[in-house]
């Protein structure tokens, strides 16, 4: 397909970009993005707030503020409106969190349920964040844990317990509004939210100017809570693995090197768990890492992981060590 060109055009969609970014005057540009999925859980408000935390991120990484968002809503003719109606206040619910305006939306009829937002922040262009301009020498951090494809994977097939899914709803839920605040007073280079094509997946579009190389630090991943430790691990073992997850497997193959991981099932997963409403992978100088991350806490939100560097060798590779 031909890519949208014009001189205000500051973010295309060009390979793994998160959203489109238009310029309408030299202080004000105009984010715009759109996500929506099937439900993931039988709890419908939980699920309509996870959602609307989901299609925010796109805008957050990109530092900018959302302003309003349309609902896209598919249901088949007999569904259970009750269950409709909490899933768009779940999403409300985020959306008066965040400070945004609902401004309708439109819904057709479908074979199954399926629902999302289409958002628009602002933000001024010199102080937008692309998702492709890491800098050699950055460290790589991580706002959310990983794991959600495991975890809800296994609440399916009855590995996991009611108390560990809602830890997971909590985390899916929370908004990525506190990791975006400091982002540009800190002095990031760049920012991508980490969703369905996994840290693997994202990290690698990071790559996609082919200039450097990312090194991701196994041990350092940060791993959604269960109630009992170590439960992820069991799970994937138990075959608690999605089908985005699969595929992401399938795709990376030959474009990343797992190094000592490479036959290691479990540690592919993780690197590849296709992630609802996951956490924004800055890259940042390191000398302002602790300055990112007190900003973050000042915001409201947990403090992100250093999980990675970017590095001069290997471009466009994500290596694991």
């Amino acid at each position: 397909m031909p890519v949208a060109q014009h001189p205000d055009l500051l973010v295309a969609p060009v390979m793994g970009a998160d959203n489109g970014v238009l310029r309408l005057s030299d202080e004000l540009a105009i984010v715009q993005s759109v996500d929506f999925f099937p439900p993931m859980l039988a709890d419908s408000r939980a699920f309509g707030r996870i959602a609307a935390a989901n299609a925010l991120s796109d805008i957050y990484c990109a530092g900018a503020l959302p302003r309003t968002a349309l609902s896209l809503l598919a249901l088949p003719r007999d569904s259970d409106f009750d269950a409709v109606r909490e899933v768009l206040l779940g999403a409300q619910e985020k959306l008066d969190e965040a400070g945004v305006l609902s401004l309708g939306g439109h819904t057709i009829i479908d074979k199954e349920v399926k629902f999302g937002l289409a958002v628009t922040g602002v933000v001024h262009p010199d102080r937008l964040l692309r998702h492709n301009t890491p800098q050699i020498g950055d460290v790589l951090l991580l706002s959310k844990p990983l794991g959600s494809g495991v975890l809800v994977t296994a609440f399916g097939k009855g590995l996991a317990a009611d108390g560990d899914l809602a830890l997971g709803v909590e985390v899916m839920s929370a908004l990525n509004r506190s990791a975006a605040e400091p982002l540009f007073d800190c002095g990031a280079h760049c920012a991508t939210d980490i969703t369905g094509f996994g840290l693997l997946g994202h990290a690698r579009d990071m790559l996609s100017l082919g200039h450097c190389g990312i090194e991701l630090d196994f041990a350092a991943l940060p791993l959604y809570p269960t109630l009992q430790p170590g439960a992820l691990l069991d799970w994937i073992l138990a075959g608690a693995i999605c089908g985005g997850t699969a595929r992401n497997i399938e795709y990376m193959e030959g474009k990343a090197d797992y190094g000592l991981h490479r036959d290691d099932q479990a540690a592919k997963v993780l690197l590849n768990d296709s992630q609802t409403s996951g956490g924004l992978l800055v890259a940042l100088p390191p000398e302002r890492s602790a300055e990112y991350c007190e900003g973050v806490q000042a915001a409201g939100g947990a403090a992100p992981v250093a999980i990675g560097r970017v590095v001069e060798e290997h471009p466009g590779i994500v290596k694991v060590v």
